[in-house]
């Protein structure tokens, strides 16, 4: 793979991973405010972004050992698993870094998308 292939997939699946988790925030908050969905559905809806750095994580993972796969010697034995783990284990911190954030929309959805209090004498 060329290196800006490489370079893209390791910035642009977290990135791409955050930015759906803040879609998905967006389109289930106005959901709920509109009365499409229920409260509980939407966050257990939403709470699936948190799957979202472990797939990020997989993808750039995957990239890695496709490119060490394609750029090997013709010659060259696959029955060493253990750099692959090792890089698997490497980029594990990106996940926790991608998790951070992520939960933390998972929670601010929690609390914005609590019912509204109905109280006559609110204005």
């Amino acid at each position: 793979m060329p290196i800006l292939i490489k370079i893209a997939i390791l910035y642009g699946a977290p990135g791409l991973a955050v930015v759906l988790a803040v879609v998905a925030f967006v389109v289930s908050y106005l959901r709920v405010r509109a009365g499409k969905r229920t409260r509980a559905s939407a966050i257990a809806t939403y709470a699936a972004t948190l799957l979202l750095p472990f797939l990020a994580l997989l993808v750039v993972w995957l990239a890695s050992d496709v490119s060490s796969f394609r750029e090997a010697a013709p010659g060259a034995s696959w029955s060493d698993y253990r750099p692959s783990i090792d890089l698997l284990k490497a980029l594990l911190p990106l996940a926790g870094y991608l998790l951070i954030p992520i939960a933390l929309l998972n929670v601010a959805f929690w609390v914005v998308a609590r019912p509204r209090p109905v109280d006559g004498n609110r204005m």
